[in-house]
């Protein structure tokens, strides 16, 4: 019996090489970037659980409450993961993470600047990182060991086991020697937390001085916790006052600062803009993509749905003569789910080839290391669309086709006309609205980011290139910050002479949400005034193209001005000041600093974010003396902004690279482009608008499939009536106008749901930027027409053929 069911539906759908072809190449495209869209939203829900009873380990966040304002970071104290071993009994291990970067060599050959991570030496007991060499108690034991994984084993050793080799790293003035004591497998795709190097936090020594290293007012990585239960976590937050009140005594003030554990299973989904020292994906961002693989397969389905509608006279009689043969509703009901059954089937095995061919892509477009493994959780999926799919592109015409009565069917009179019809035009006008919204939030999304690119910063970004310059580590902040500057200046005046390059500054932030540095100091009448933070040397405005409103520039001789600071409009406004010159700033600390410039507004912040208040000062005793909170995100180490004089790039690049050799022989050479930087902001909506337009082509072409097997259906079943309409003296442009007219009703009303339904989605996506800028209306009603005319394009094509056909063939059978 289930041969043949099997047997029948293969030739139901053979014999109607036009519908099953159209339902094959909808269903394939839908589950071809489903299926990929399906399996990256459950590779993201499932980083981190790698980890063995990663249910108790948990990161620390800090709380900190200024005037009213509660701010989060998970940025902690150095002090914060001893003293939670010491203080609770639940907590089993600690480590902290401290991320940094140093020229590394191996036999005097110069390597790039190699990033590391200083951890305890428990972070191999907390974390399930797989060590293919050494034992977990004991490789990061010593401070002058190492851990490295295969990828960088591969790159400074080759195919030589790295155990024992020494690796050497330059740590404050000098390169110390580090041996490699373990050997970590490459780390799994799905971990938030990404690493090279891990070494010993003893390490610290060489940057973070020890009155430092003992402050609960200084910052600096992440601290994780591992408890005996995950239930612990409630005691433990519960006991975190009575330790701030032991540790902090006279200076703590109960809710002013706290901490609470996060588990590391919420790290990696987060809105948050602080996520600290692990790879996040925003959660809205998966809904979306969700969504639009619902929204894609759906389109596909109802394909095949309004084309068994179309079909459903020719099917009704067949259900008609079965019945009268005995089948019953039930066998009936199978059949033709069986035939859904096999289109899903065959769909789902040419999608998942699709799938294989678009992972790079996807991978491309995403910045992701996804792999198509078909594990029982994905198994499990792709189970699940294909009864889904099964159940709604069958449904109608299985449960409906199937109820029909043989009589009325046999003998002809059978009136399902109405209804078939509503179904089928509603059908047809809400893929049309599907496509509309996808075209529609397309258009908001390209246009957005045609005015993000577009929009004056205030500061020049062409050929502009900036050469990192190595750190000067030391335990002293502000004698790291000036060394460092020295070394930039040497490379500075280096370029001063060459006429390659028009100017050349430096600069410690460059540009974006994490660039400036945050600080902040009480002002005189007792409130906490934030801003944000840049030292700059050289010819840093000129090299920006910035404005001075008023006031000088900062000297260029190294040395010079170094009380000197300049504010930007924003901060004048907020200080209310119409003459800056000659104020101070309103601290009762900061003293020894004089206001010489102000510098237009530019945007130093992404365009999510509004301007804020800046300070751009050349040495940090003009601004530390006074401050009472500091926030580094983007790296203590400079940068030389070289402006090109030139268009030969690689005359320019040599230049630079052979000037860096003479200045810093010893050094790696690395350079970066400022407007990537910029760019570098907007790239996760860059690539979602990149994933919505492809969703939207997939909709139109599978809209565009079912839209020409419904009027190629529609008029077949019509011919007789086109021939009677010719012989009367009907014209082809009229009869081509009978058909155009029931379709264009359908996607006029398509098209005037979904535009205001596409402004209402987009609000929120759009209302994340500072600066906004909708589509005219002039784009959304072209954007009707060009669908109106899609509707003519296609529905012409089928019935101007139909009304060239001799009227004498399609009469005479009656």
């Amino acid at each position: 019996m289930w041969k043949n069911y099997f047997k029948i539906a293969i030739r139901n759908l053979s014999k109607n090489k036009l519908h099953t072809g159209i339902n094959l190449i909808g269903l394939t495209l839908g589950l071809g970037v489903s299926t990929l869209i399906f399996f990256f939203v459950q590779f993201e829900s499932n980083f981190d659980d790698f980890h063995s009873e990663s249910d108790q380990i948990f990161r620390i966040q800090r709380f900190e409450s200024e005037d009213g304002e509660i701010n989060a970071s998970f940025s902690t104290p150095i002090i914060t993961a001893p003293t939670f071993a010491e203080e609770f009994s639940q907590v089993t291990h600690t480590t902290r993470l401290v991320s940094g970067a140093a020229q590394a060599y191996l036999d005097e050959e110069i390597t790039q600047n190699q990033p590391y991570l200083m951890v305890s030496p428990e972070f191999l007991e907390i974390f399930s990182f797989r060590l293919l060499q050494g034992a977990k108690e004991q490789v990061l034991q010593d401070k002058f060991s190492v851990v490295i994984t295969e990828e960088i084993s591969k790159k400074y050793f080759g195919d030589a086991n790295p155990i024992g080799k020494s690796l050497l790293m330059k740590m404050g003035d000098n390169y110390e020697e580090y041996k490699v004591s373990g050997l970590l497998e490459n780390l799994p795709a799905n971990s938030s937390i990404k690493f090279e190097v891990l070494m010993n936090d003893r390490n610290l020594d060489f940057n973070v001085a020890e009155q430092n290293q003992n402050s609960w007012f200084n910052v600096y990585g992440d601290t994780y916790v591992k408890l005996n239960n995950a239930s612990d976590k409630v005691s433990v937050e519960a006991g975190v006052e009575n330790m701030m009140k032991k540790v902090l005594g006279e200076q703590y003030k109960p809710g002013e600062y706290t901490f609470t554990l996060q588990p590391i299973a919420e790290m990696h989904l987060t809105e948050n803009p602080d996520p600290g020292m692990v790879e996040t994906t925003r959660p809205s961002l998966l809904w979306i993509l969700a969504g639009i693989a619902f929204l894609i397969l759906l389109i596909a389905c109802i394909n095949f749905t309004t084309m068994a509608i179309g079909r459903s006279a020719t099917r009704a009689k067949e259900v008609g003569v079965r019945k009268t043969m005995g089948a019953d509703f039930g066998q009936l009901v199978f059949q033709f789910l069986t035939e859904a059954f096999l289109t899903t089937i065959a769909a789902l095995v040419f999608g998942l080839i699709l799938a294989e061919a678009l992972l790079p892509v996807f991978n491309n477009l995403f910045d992701k290391q996804l792999d198509l493994v078909y594990g029982p959780t994905q198994l499990l999926i792709l189970g699940g669309l294909v009864v889904l799919i099964t159940a709604l592109a069958g449904a109608y015409p299985a449960f409906f086709m199937s109820s029909l009565k043989p009589i009325k069917v046999l003998k002809g009179n059978l009136s399902i006309r109405f209804g078939k019809q509503a179904l089928r035009k509603g059908l047809v006008a809400f893929q049309f609205f599907i496509s509309f919204v996808l075209i529609a939030s397309t258009l908001i999304m390209v246009n957005q980011m045609e005015a993000i690119r577009d929009y004056d910063l205030g500061f020049d970004q062409d050929m502009v290139v900036l050469v990192d310059i190595p750190d000067v580590p030391s335990t002293s902040f502000v004698k790291s910050i000036n060394e460092s500057f020295a070394q930039a200046e040497k490379y500075r005046q280096a370029l001063e002479g060459r006429s390659e390059v028009q100017s050349a500054g430096i600069t410690i932030a460059t540009y974006g949400d994490d660039a400036f540095w945050d600080g902040g100091f009480p002002t005189e009448d007792g409130k906490q005034f934030n801003f944000r933070l840049n030292f700059v040397g050289g010819d840093y405005l000129k090299t920006l193209g910035l404005e001075l409103v008023s006031g000088r520039d900062l000297n260029s001789e190294a040395g010079s001005d170094g009380n000197a600071v300049l504010i930007n409009e924003t901060f004048a406004k907020a200080m209310k000041w119409e003459d800056p010159l000659g104020e101070s700033l309103p601290s009762n600390k900061i003293d020894n600093h004089e206001i010489v410039g102000v510098v237009k507004d530019f945007n130093h912040n992404s365009l999510y974010k509004e301007i804020e208040p800046v300070i751009l000062a050349k040495s940090p005793e003009a601004v530390f003396s006074g401050i009472n909170m500091l926030m580094i995100s983007s790296g203590t180490n400079p940068k030389v902004m070289v402006k090109g004089s030139g268009t030969d790039f690689e005359v320019f690049k040599t230049m630079l690279e052979n000037e860096w050799n003479r200045v810093f022989p010893m050094e790696a050479f690395s350079f970066s482009f400022l407007d990537e930087a910029v760019q570098k902001e907007y790239v996760a909506d860059e690539r979602l608008g990149k994933m919505v337009f492809l969703a939207a082509c997939i909709a139109i072409l599978i809209a565009a499939m079912g839209l020409f097997a419904m009027a190629a259906l529609s008029i077949a079943g019509r011919t007789k009536e086109i021939g009677i309409r010719k012989v009367l003296g009907a014209s082809s442009w009229s009869i081509s106008w009978m058909f155009n007219k029931e379709f264009l009703i359908i996607t006029v009303v398509g098209v005037l749901v979904a535009l205001p339904l596409s402004l209402y989605f987009m609000q929120g996506w759009i209302e994340q930027f500072a600066v906004k800028e909708w589509p005219s209306w002039l784009n959304f009603t072209l954007l009707g027409f060009a669908g109106i005319a899609f509707t003519i394009a296609i529905v012409s094509a089928q019935s101007f053929r139909a009304t060239q056909m001799n009227p004498v063939k399609t009469l005479k059978d009656e």
